[in-house]
């Protein structure tokens, strides 16, 4: 099987645990557009949880013609998903920093702001990011790890 946005993508059916509702959806450009690494396809899933619209959560999925592309859009666009930042040294940098431990159970490379996680697997980025600040941490991380498992499956039945 091919990693393809379909084969990955969650539906209402695996997020029925905090009854989501599927507001909208949206191709995507890369992270770090217009320069390169340059994604050969971006989309976002935007959901409604426990069916309210107060409880948004975003899912994009951003797919790299190599692992080391994906890692370095990645780590080259997390400043671009949030104005915020963090001191560091003297200086600035992205509120998405590497999670304070292992706990998470997600991808190669993973960076974490408050409830948001986006980390790299394979050859796939993907950012699961709460909207308005009304969806825990524990309920984006979960659906992260779903997001992971799929593609692991996938990668599994390549073999």
């Amino acid at each position: 099987m091919t990693l393809t946005l379909e084969s990955i993508q969650l539906t209402a059916d695996d997020l029925k645990d905090v009854a989501a509702r599927h507001a909208s959806a949206q191709e995507l450009y890369s992270l770090t557009s217009p320069r390169p690494p340059v994604a050969q396809f971006g989309w976002r899933d935007r959901w409604w949880l426990n069916h309210t619209a107060a409880q948004q959560v975003a899912i994009n999925y951003w797919f790299f013609e190599s692992h080391d592309e994906a890692c370095t859009a990645a780590d080259e666009g997390r400043s671009r998903l949030s104005a915020k930042t963090v001191s560091k040294f003297g200086g600035h940098e992205s509120i998405y920093q590497p999670p304070p431990n292992d706990a998470h159970g997600l991808g190669d490379v993973v960076w974490q702001a408050g409830a948001n996680f986006l980390f790299v697997q394979e050859t796939v980025v993907v950012l699961v990011a709460e909207i308005g600040g009304r969806v825990s941490e524990e309920t984006t991380l979960r659906i992260a790890q779903m997001i992971l498992e799929k593609i692991n499956n996938v990668v599994i039945s390549r073999q």
